[in-house]
């Protein structure tokens, strides 16, 4: 939600960084962010309203700019953060027949931020486990039996993650959190979790849009598996993990959103392919 005025709490920051708005502000549920200037820089004030983005900030600043936007500074649930001023979006250029482009970008962008050792206690950033951000997915009980089937296979995929394939992972890469920052492309908004890295690569497969998702589900899934060095079989089963827990985290939902839909769509046609071996061997396509 758009909002004219900062709030008190936004002021105060405002005030004690020397940050002049440039524009109107956004409120959601978990932040309240202002875009602005500070020193002369481009500038974006975010507040984190749950906890879940105060790890996320705490990430962001430990990354140092490589990969991700640059933290300028940041005191308790504030944040000043570099702010992306480039003209280039990934959705559009996924859009206007560049998908590939788009997806060398995000892949490229995700590869930097995993290239990052391990934090250490002193680093003051907390992660999640992916076995923790799966628990509303292990623990369903729906009769649905695609997310029956999700929940199995992800339980099988946590238990048997070896320890060469652990990374800090952001969590939600996708086309609207990797931004131009004009000299570079960097992520923005990370959850910040730690498990195997194929999971990174998932929510790639289903976005921006719908139809970008399913009309280029087999080129993307073995151009990311190639470039990341995947395993075709590994990423798409992580994928179907993925689609299951964003399903589970939209139960009860009266209508769909596309996101609901994708997920569905895209982990169905996984499994038939994985099932008909189509991906282990390569011929995996979409029919016309």
């Amino acid at each position: 939600m758009s909002v004219e005025e900062p709030s008190i709490r936004m002021r105060r920051w405002l005030a004690a960084w020397g940050v002049t708005p440039s524009g109107p502000g956004l409120r959601t549920p978990s932040s309240e962010l202002l875009p602005g200037t500070c020193q002369g820089l481009p500038v974006m004030l975010k507040i984190a309203l749950v906890e879940e983005e105060v790890r996320g900030a705490a990430l962001l600043q430990w990354w140092g700019g490589r990969g991700a936007a640059r933290v300028l500074v940041r005191e308790e649930h504030a944040t000043l953060m570099e702010r992306a001023t480039g003209t280039r979006e990934l959705a559009a250029l996924a859009a206007s027949g560049q998908d590939a482009t788009a997806t060398d970008i995000l892949v490229r962008t995700t590869l930097a931020l995993h290239d990052h050792p391990a934090p250490t206690i002193r680093d003051g950033v907390q992660l999640v486990s992916l076995r923790d951000w799966f628990r509303d997915l292990l623990a369903t009980d729906s009769d649905d039996p695609l997310l029956q089937r999700a929940a199995a296979l992800a339980d099988r995929l946590l238990s048997g993650t070896s320890t060469q394939d652990i990374v800090v992972l952001h969590g939600d890469i996708h086309h609207g959190n990797v931004l131009d920052f004009g000299d570079r492309w960097a992520a923005i908004d990370p959850k910040a979790l730690l498990g195997h890295r194929a999971f990174e690569f998932a929510n790639i497969l289903c976005n921006p849009t719908e139809t970008a998702a399913l009309d280029n589900l087999p080129v993307r899934l073995h151009t990311i598996s190639r470039q990341a060095s995947i395993a075709p079989v590994m990423l798409a089963e992580w994928t179907i993990a993925w689609c299951g827990l964003s399903l589970a985290w939209t139960q009860g939902d009266a209508t769909p959103t596309w996101h609901a839909r994708t997920a569905r769509a895209v982990a169905e046609l996984l499994w038939e392919s994985l099932n008909a071996g189509k991906i282990s061997s390569g011929t995996f396509s979409i029919e016309a």
